[in-house]
């Protein structure tokens, strides 16, 4: 008896140390399983829910949270919350950076991560027309086809920008910036509008409250808020009525492979507007977690091969269907800092 009581005592400390491990490692460890059910959880951004459903029909102890970047990035920024309630995030552009930056700001000490990866996807940020709303923006706009130039009809008759009186309003298609493909949008809209006015291309928060830049911004942002439903996923109405939109914004990996396979969508084309900026595919793991064992853990190769048939650009991957006919990216994004990415969505907020 005295024996068995002896085992049993041992394996209770045993069981003690494990949980005590675990607690100081924030409640996660290296092989990427924060619940401890064999499971790896994984928040998954909006605009990679198609590739996250992919990965996770591969991998059956992988479990996805789709969101908005902008609901994580909220969640994680409460200096109240110490660490990521998932093994990892995987996000399109520098929400993980804004994160950080929102709680700087707040006085909260950084939140508890871990180092993310490389980055594994890339899209650049491109508008999506009609061809004849592209030819007429085209004529209307010398200097080429940007954000700057349609913020200045948007609202306007077709008729001033070239179009025919029954067209009606030039009405732009912009999502919010609560997503990667809407962050990274709306930052290349104001590049462009900063740009043309003299001002950096890759813009500080100040530039935003410059006079005429924000004119524009409040132009722009009113007169696509006014799709109502419709503005909240622009290229999906376009797609099934092109009229709703004279000029719709997204990423490459969603309207390139999305116009390729869309009967009917012959007489769509895609632009590239200067400056080209792009959306980034990352991973970050939790506190204690590897980023390359959490890839491992998501189908290693696979996630690579994944986002590249959902139409992201990879190293080493063929393109998918409608993707890559536009310029090579630079090696950086870009993007302005988290700080005056995070302002962006502050003043798009505010534009009623």
């Amino acid at each position: 008896m005295k024996r068995l009581v002896a085992v049993l005592v041992a394996i209770g400390l045993v069981a003690g140390a494990i949980v005590l491990r675990r607690s100081l490692d924030g409640g996660t460890s290296g092989d990427a399983d924060v619940s401890g059910d064999g499971t790896t959880t994984v928040i998954c951004g909006s605009d990679l829910r198609r590739v996250c459903d992919e990965l996770a029909a591969q991998s059956p102890s992988v479990q996805f949270r789709i969101e908005d970047e902008a609901d994580t990035a909220e969640r994680l920024s409460d200096p109240q919350v110490t660490a990521l309630d998932a093994d990892g995030w995987l996000s399109a552009g520098p929400w993980a950076a804004i994160v950080a930056d929102n709680r700087a700001a707040a006085g909260a000490p950084p939140l508890d991560l871990g180092a993310p990866s490389g980055v594994l996807g890339r899209s650049p940020a491109v508008i999506a027309a009609a061809d004849d709303r592209a030819a007429a923006l085209e004529g209307a706009c010398p200097g080429g086809v940007t954000w700057a130039c349609v913020g200045g009809f948007a609202g306007r008759p077709w008729t001033e920008a070239g179009g025919q009186p029954s067209w009606g309003a030039v009405r732009p298609g912009l999502a919010p910036p609560a997503t990667g493909s809407g962050l990274v949008v709306w930052s290349q809209a104001v590049s462009s509008q900063t740009a043309a006015n003299g001002l950096p291309a890759t813009w500080a928060r100040n530039d935003l409250d410059d006079p005429v830049v924000s004119t524009w911004f409040d132009q722009l942002a009113g007169q696509a808020k006014r799709a109502g439903s419709a503005a909240n996923d622009p290229l999906a109405r376009f797609l099934v009525a092109p009229a709703t939109f004279g000029a719709v914004g997204a990423l490459e990996s969603a309207a390139g492979p999305a116009v390729a396979r869309a009967a009917g969508r012959s007489d769509t084309r895609l632009l590239y507007p200067e400056p080209v900026v792009s959306a980034d595919v990352t991973l970050t793991p939790a506190a204690g977690g590897d980023a390359g064992d959490l890839l491992d853990a998501l189908g290693g190769p696979m996630v690579g091969a994944t986002l590249a048939r959902e139409g992201w650009r990879v190293a080493g991957q063929p393109n998918g269907a409608g993707v890559g006919a536009g310029p090579a990216l630079a090696e950086t994004p870009g993007l302005p800092s988290a700080g005056a990415l995070e302002y962006l969505r502050q003043r798009w907020e505010a534009v009623p």
